[in-house]
């Protein structure tokens, strides 16, 4: 559930979004809650109840502030703002973003900016957006491609209404997912005239003729592809370069190329305080293994066996959590083994210091 509050004083308005959240509750808080039921049978004007109810509710909600949007009367108010708000805990880290060079701030669907003592609100979608919506020859029904269209419009006049620079944007949304001229079509799937590929590893001739043999007796609409294995220049090197640039805001591993939804890599962190290094390797998107990373990093205590948290403990033990520079060794591995085979090869080489004993030996057994 949000809120959005608004809050007058000497130093102008302060708007706050605030998240209610349930991240811990008490076990025995369902026990109470059919004592409460128990006692609203008995005596259903019962005030008292409602208030216990109030009361265990107020001892296990805990509310979050998601997003700040603070005006004050000079730059120096927002920045002590923003100091008082990380100085609340350890784990706090705000960071504060600055209107544009035409004035406006984004603000979650929004951009916002004072001209002259009024406030100027127009629509906003993020320049990190596909812009991917359900196109207008897809299979689904009528009526769900007009709500499509009708609730982006209906959204923008909510939020700004009769502003040319959002309808103009919107039309080039629509345009893009093909709803333009009026005509929404289906679209109908095109069959390839010798059938579907299908691809196969490849084991020997022999058992691929065999299996062409079966496609053929059983007449299956299929075009047997058989891939070779993986050789030894495939396992050990890595031909593909950097992609593009990142197309997140603020993004915390990309500089100048695009790693961070890279999948099946071997890479190497670099501590930017002590310049300790650490090597690992992961198959899914290279992100959200660095965010268990900084996670660890933030909260050792929640770590506690995690190399990261250690570090923090050992080495970083009455500083800030560090931040992480990273960079890709390898990329599109897509066997385990093969990543196996890459991390055991740049921790050897590289002999990196936050790595526990335990990962070097298992990495080194892959090479041994």
């Amino acid at each position: 559930m949000e809120q959005l509050s608004a809050r007058l004083d000497s130093q102008g308005y302060q708007f706050v979004q605030e998240t209610a959240e349930l991240p811990s509750v008490d076990p025995s808080l369902g026990r109470k809650l059919k004592k409460r039921k128990t006692s609203e049978r008995i005596a259903a004007n019962d005030g008292e109840s409602d208030k216990a109810i109030r009361k265990i509710l107020s001892e296990n909600v805990y509310k979050n502030i998601d997003d700040v949007f603070a005006i004050g009367s000079s730059f120096s108010v927002v920045t002590s703002t923003l100091a008082k708000l990380n100085s609340m805990d350890v784990n706090i880290r705000f960071t504060m973003e600055e209107p544009g060079k035409d004035g406006f701030l984004p603000f979650l669907n929004t951009r916002v900016r004072f001209n002259n003592g009024r406030p100027e609100i127009r629509w906003h979608r993020k320049a990190s957006s596909k812009n991917i919506m359900l196109h207008s020859r897809s299979a689904h029904p009528m009526y769900m491609k007009v709500n499509v269209a009708r609730n982006l419009r209906k959204t923008s006049e909510r939020i700004a209404a009769n502003d040319g620079e959002s309808d103009k944007a919107i039309r080039k949304i629509l345009s893009e997912n093909g709803y333009k001229n009026g005509s929404m079509n289906t679209w109908r799937p095109h069959s390839a005239p010798d059938g579907i590929a299908l691809v196969l590893p490849y084991v020997n001739e022999h058992i691929s003729k065999q299996v062409n043999i079966v496609v053929k007796r059983c007449g299956l609409p299929v075009r047997l592809v058989f891939r070779p294995p993986p050789n030894l220049r495939d396992i050990l090197t890595s031909s593909r370069i950097y992609e593009s640039r990142c197309d997140a805001e603020d993004c915390l591993y990309c500089s100048d190329h695009k790693i961070c939804h890279l999948r099946g890599t071997v890479y190497m962190i670099t501590c930017s305080n002590c310049g300790q290094r650490y090597i690992g390797e992961t198959g899914r998107p290279l992100r959200e293994r660095l965010n268990e990373h900084r996670r660890a990093l933030t909260s050792p205590q929640s770590y506690p066996t995690n190399s990261f948290s250690k570090h923090r403990t050992e080495v970083h033990t009455r500083e800030p959590p560090p931040l992480l520079e990273v960079k890709v060794l390898h990329r599109y591995l897509e066997h385990p083994v093969e990543r196996k085979i890459m991390e055991a090869r740049e921790i050897k080489r590289h002999r990196p210091e936050i790595n526990s004993r335990d990962e070097l030996a298992e990495a080194l057994t892959f090479i041994a």
